[in-house]
């Protein structure tokens, strides 16, 4: 598929107007600002961690800015959507734990929302096979029904 610079224009330019794209944009802000408060607070500021926390969040912002456009553009609208939901989800629990960790009042059903998730995280972590040999999961689950003597 070859795609049309003029509509490629269109939808970057559609961003502007996304609200999807808003909210990331201000969680993204949200969470340098709380991340920078956090290690200000809690005097553990180190330039090196700053700089990969920097490097990470204009990754994710540019990783978003450039896919966003183009799966709209392949006609993959929810599935643009649920991308960028996904980041704005991860946003919002990571700006909730930096609040937690500042000592900042927080409503009880957010905090029991938050140790929920983290605790089916942690579940779900738990309870991949570790088969010992190296190899990886998801090889192993691939291949654990064929016989392998065939090679």
């Amino acid at each position: 598929m070859i795609i049309d610079n003029e509509q490629l224009i269109v939808e970057f330019k559609n961003l502007l107007s996304n609200g999807y794209m808003h909210i990331f944009a201000w969680l993204v802000f949200a969470d340098i600002v709380t991340g920078f408060a956090k290690s200000w607070f809690g005097k553990e500021t180190s330039s090196t961690k700053g700089l990969q926390g920097v490097i990470k969040h204009l990754s994710v912002v540019m990783l978003v800015l450039i896919a966003y456009p183009y799966l709209n553009i392949f006609g993959y609208e929810l599935v643009a959507i649920a991308f960028v939901t996904s980041f704005i989800l991860s946003y919002a629990i990571s700006i909730a734990e930096n609040w937690t960790q500042l000592g900042w009042p927080m409503p009880d059903y957010v905090k029991d929302h938050l140790a929920k998730i983290q605790q089916k995280q942690r579940r779900n972590l738990n309870n991949l096979p570790d088969y010992g040999d190296g190899q990886s999961e998801t090889e192993n689950t691939i291949y654990e029904n064929q016989d392998q003597s065939k090679g």
